[in-house]
């Protein structure tokens, strides 16, 4: 519907000319898109649009395009809106954060760069720019940049989320939770964050408040840009450490669904079944998690034999047991990862 409503909104005649009437349309664009209501900001743009001619409305058109999905319309109006004005610092870097969504990487660091050149506190800029130096190994040059774009403009809900999952990696959870917050204040839609905000409020002993953001990432959980299909999993297994063994077998079932093809979910619904003496349940799911591969090192082999020769020893199956046993007795344990 998005789509086809953004159809129906013809792109204005334009010229490079004040309009602060259309500014302020494009601040609460900014505001509703934040907030992934697109509904609303198509709405604002129709107003927008309603305005004396300026370019403004051209990157209103650009920004309403890619949150609708609407790619090649989107790069278009990025195009039209830097030829219009070659000089502004956005011009660049809102095509820069469309770029970087994409995967194009290299593209998406110039455009920032040119953006940096003609302001170097553009708070979108800052963040791209940051973003790909993380990713390029450059993380403590990468932090510095999406700190100073948050402090500039607290509600820019990308660059905090960035942020933040920078702190999560680096193992320090109360930073990381301080940026959460900030995602999910600004954007209470956005599952991903509820999701790490309350794995990052479980080693700070916050378990309570951990709960809640898992019940209110859940209740948001819907395909869009910001579906966590991993919500389930994570919240099937802080119940299982809760021994609320019911509730996380029902989120492991819809975990395992979501994620069929990962070792972990399966794993962890195993132990479960285990827990529950649904011994056939958990040796069908531990068995078709060892023949997952797990690349990441989530759920190791080690961890598979271990709880296999549990699962055949309350089976019965001596002979099963044993084989795993001695798996287990074989198989190293890996080197920890930094």
């Amino acid at each position: 519907m998005a789509l086809v409503l953004l159809a129906c909104i013809p792109a204005p005649a334009v010229r490079a000319v004040p309009c602060s009437g259309a500014e302020q349309l494009m601040l609460s664009i900014g505001k509703e898109l934040s907030a992934g209501n697109i509904s609303g900001a198509e709405q604002i743009l129709r107003e927008m649009d309603s305005t004396p001619e300026c370019a403004v409305a051209i990157l209103a058109h650009a920004r309403v395009a890619e949150a609708s999905g609407a790619a090649v319309e989107a790069e278009d109006f990025f195009v039209q809106y830097a030829e219009l004005v070659p000089n502004e610092a956005r011009a660049y870097s809102y095509h820069a954060r469309f770029l970087l969504a994409r995967g194009q990487f290299p593209r998406a660091d110039v455009l920032a760069a040119v953006a940096l050149e003609k302001d170097s506190n553009d708070v979108v800029a800052l963040a791209v720019h940051g973003e790909i130096l993380d990713m390029n190994g450059q993380t403590q040059e990468g932090l510095k940049l999406l700190e100073e774009a948050c402090r500039l403009d607290p509600r820019i809900a990308e660059a905090q989320f960035r942020l933040a999952t920078i702190y999560d990696r680096l193992k320090r959870p109360a930073d990381a939770v301080r940026h959460f917050e900030k995602v999910v204040e600004v954007d209470p839609r956005d599952a991903r964050a509820w999701d790490y905000l309350a794995l990052d409020l479980e080693p700070l002993g916050d378990v309570e408040r951990a709960d809640l953001a898992y019940r209110k990432g859940l209740a948001v959980n819907q395909p869009s840009a910001h579906f966590d299909a991993f919500l389930d999993y994570n919240y099937g297994r802080f119940l299982m450490k809760r021994n609320d063994l019911i509730a996380s077998k029902q989120h492991l079932d819809r975990a395992v669904g979501l994620t069929p093809n990962v070792r972990a979910p399966w794993y962890e619904r195993a132990k479960v079944n285990l827990k529950l003496k649904n011994n056939q349940q958990a040796r069908e799911d531990a068995e078709r998690a060892a023949n997952i591969r797990d690349p990441q090192g989530i759920i190791i082999d080690l961890q598979l034999y271990v709880l296999l020769e549990q699962i055949y020893t309350r089976l019965g199956n001596a002979e099963l047991a044993e084989k795993y046993a001695k798996l287990s007795q074989r198989t190293p344990v890996p080197p920890r990862k930094d």
